[in-house]
């Protein structure tokens, strides 16, 4: 007949002891968790502007962080509708709408811990949004972009992308008042190991090469075909600008 040694019968009842607490403290730490996660779905939008300095974009904040509206200029505006499952996988994600006078574009944006990434981007882009960047020489534009995008995200050591953006043609005016032409234009974006690519093309002619790298660097090629719609650009040969973030 087999005996249990002394040693070992005292030791059941303080591993049964040592479980509960684990139990009970995990069960503290996700009903914090929740707690917590209540307290920013519930929070106004508008207490961003509180936190940090919004861009000048951004002209008013309506609903909570979780579902909200983001008012642009020129009659602009970002939805976003969280999905609450999300939380369950440590992430935040969110269905996103971005639209205006001549634009409706939608997908799902996801944050983790260490990738941000966007999803099922669809959608018309119009000229318009061009008001919402500072720093360009273009006055305006009456071309239009239909957008396909399934995947596109940035991560710690990676980036990765896969869609396509057709641009059609049209004319730009410059701040000086010079009107140039547009051809229609085709960007494809893939990958190439731990990078993100696009390649810009008017037809079979390739206008520009770009690369998010895994190391977060941005390397751009202008091809002198692409040189060539940008007076006072050389032609001569390609051009390379390499960018770190």
């Amino acid at each position: 007949m087999f005996r249990t040694a002394p040693s070992e019968t005292a030791d059941g009842p303080r591993l049964r002891r040592v479980k509960r607490a684990m139990a009970l403290l995990a069960l503290a730490c996700l009903t914090a968790l929740i707690y917590l996660a209540a307290l920013v779905a519930t929070m106004p939008a508008s207490a961003l502007s509180d936190l940090a300095t919004m861009p000048r974009q951004v002209t008013a904040l309506y609903g909570t962080i979780w579902q909200g509206r983001a008012d642009l200029i020129d009659g602009y505006r970002i939805d976003w509708d969280h999905r609450p499952g999300a939380l369950l996988g440590l992430r935040l994600a969110a269905d996103a709408t971005l639209q205006g006078p001549d634009t409706l574009l939608r997908g799902t944006v996801r944050v983790t811990p260490w990738t941000i990434s966007a999803r099922d981007v669809t959608g018309r882009a119009g000229p318009g949004l061009l008001a919402l960047a500072d720093g360009l020489a273009i006055a305006g534009c009456n071309t239009r972009a239909i957008v396909d995008v399934p995947y596109i995200a940035l991560a710690r050591s990676w980036a990765a992308a896969e869609g396509r953006i057709d641009v059609e043609a049209g004319d730009c005016t410059q701040n000086n008042g010079r009107i140039d032409p547009v051809p229609a234009m085709t960007l494809t974006l893939g990958t190439r190991s731990n990078d993100a690519t696009g390649r810009l093309t008017t037809g079979d002619t390739l206008l520009a090469e770009a690369s998010v790298k895994g190391d977060h660097r941005l390397t751009l090629t202008l091809h002198p075909a692409g040189s060539a719609l940008i007076p006072g650009l050389p032609t001569g040969a390609p051009i390379t600008l390499d960018y770190p973030f």
